[in-house]
């Protein structure tokens, strides 16, 4: 029996397990090597790589067609023509990207010898454009992956590309731990992404399975990727510039050393929305295509199923970091880090509002891309009104309260556009939102565990 031809539940199953376990492992190694880094290097050296990875993000994003999209949706997914074609233009993306990002560089460098830079700001830090230019070459590793991981991914056949991640993962942080320990550089951070690029492009060239990867330039093929990319391109540039706008934004405001425990805590708070983001991708949007193509009729009933457990996770962690986001730090971190405490509870109820992120694989599987560009556009407009107008009005911790709730901008936006595939279901969003205080008991009780551990 061939992959496609297998019951879809059981493909969603089987492909959400390897894609929890894989995420599940790959959180583990990353807390395990960001507290060992946070213990080698000064909390500058995270606000630096914070700024440094929003910009090339935010680059990267800039000229993105939804290729990924495209492809998994695209009924010529079999097609070797199309895929080949689709690995050309990735190709070509990858490089231009770099290109950008280099200029971008030499920009930072520029200002800053002209003195327009704030001194003290992350900005004005003499090793960023540096960092931003030799980092972004990864970009290019990246380009060069197998297209063999998208149809794979679209099959929902994920063992091998888990097992691909976590290689990667693995070679990174050893290399980021090891150049920490000897240099105490923020160079240690470039060089394991370099390193695991290196290694998650090879192993899908030379461990997966299918026919070779060409280049090729099919007209019919670029048509079909560019129909889908203009709205697309236009979706993800705005919706990164959002995502990364706050980081990109308290840079200016903000010491590196502040902008560091600033991003410790986003990293803490983003725990379960990188667990679902993954979900989402991984799972739900390949599920979600299959379900519109071959049973339209179905796709509410299995909208929902997909997010009563995504959801409840999402509500339920809210409540419990608000609760005790102060003794996570605490137990995870030295006194240096202490402040990213109450960060961590204001940031929080960003959960509330990104459990929505499978919203808008319903529509990139409708072909609905224009949707996705009218969220992120309101989520762009939302997050440059109101973090800077709570920064000015009380200060940081105005600015992030803004960063936690900017969100809260879209969701009558969702409901609006739900409408035309009767996707609301109110008595769904009022009984979930009932977990956030189950979730802060466990927090507060999490508290009292945490102090009785605490030496």
């Amino acid at each position: 029996m061939t992959q496609p031809s297998r019951s879809l539940k059981r493909r969603i199953l089987n492909a959400s397990a390897w894609t929890v376990a894989g995420y599940g492992s790959a959180l583990v190694l990353r807390l395990l090597g960001n507290l060992i880094i946070a213990r080698l290097l000064a909390p500058e050296a995270f606000g630096i790589m914070a700024v440094a990875t929003s910009i090339q993000l935010v680059i990267a994003l800039t000229g993105d067609i939804g290729l990924r999209q495209a492809v998994i949706r695209s009924p010529n997914i079999r097609e070797p023509r199309f895929l080949h074609t689709a690995w050309t233009v990735q190709i070509l993306r990858g490089l231009s990207i770099w290109i950008f990002c280099v200029i971008a560089a030499a920009g930072l460098s520029t200002l800053d010898r002209l003195g327009i830079i704030t001194e003290n700001s992350v900005y004005g830090n003499k090793v960023l454009p540096a960092i931003v230019a030799v980092t972004s070459f990864s970009i290019v590793i990246d380009s060069l992956q197998s297209m063999r991981v998208m149809t794979m991914g679209r099959d929902l056949s994920l063992a091998r590309l888990t097992i691909i991640d976590l290689g990667q993962m693995v070679v990174g942080l050893c290399v980021s731990v090891v150049l920490a320990w000897f240099t105490g550089s923020v160079w240690c951070f470039v060089a394991s992404s370099i390193a695991g690029s290196i290694v998650n492009t090879a192993a899908g060239h030379l461990w997966l399975k299918g026919a070779p990867d060409r280049i090729a330039w099919d007209r019919a093929a670029l048509n079909e990727l560019m129909q889908f990319g203009k709205w697309a391109s236009i979706s993800s540039f705005v919706g990164i510039i959002a995502s990364q706008g706050n980081r990109l934004l308290l840079g200016i405001w903000l010491t590196p050393t502040n902008l560091g425990l600033f991003s410790i805590a986003s990293n803490l708070s983003s725990v379960v929305d990188g667990i679902g983001g993954r979900l989402f991708g991984a799972v739900s949007l390949p599920a979600l295509s299959e379900i519109v193509h071959e049973q339209p009729h179905r796709l509410r009933e299995v909208f929902y199923r997909m997010r009563w457990g995504a959801d409840a996770a999402y509500v339920a962690s809210a409540g419990f970091l608000f609760a005790s986001g102060n003794s996570i730090v605490a137990l995870l971190y030295d006194p240096r880090y202490a402040e990213a405490g109450p960060m961590l509870q204001l940031l929080s109820f960003y959960l509330l509002f990104s459990r929505y992120g499978i919203v808008q694989d319903v529509y990139i599987a409708l072909g609905k891309a224009n949707y996705l560009t009218a969220i992120n556009i309101t989520k762009l407009i939302s997050l440059f009104v109101v973090v800077p107008l709570l920064y000015y009005l009380y200060g940081q911790t105005g600015a992030i309260i803004g960063a936690g709730l900017y969100l809260i901008s879209i969701v009558p936006l969702i409901f609006w556009l739900n409408r035309s595939y009767s996707l609301n279901n109110f008595r769904f969003e009022i009984l979930i939102l009932c977990l956030w205080p189950i979730g802060w008991g466990a927090g507060l009780l999490a508290n009292v565990a945490i102090d009785i551990l605490k030496p």
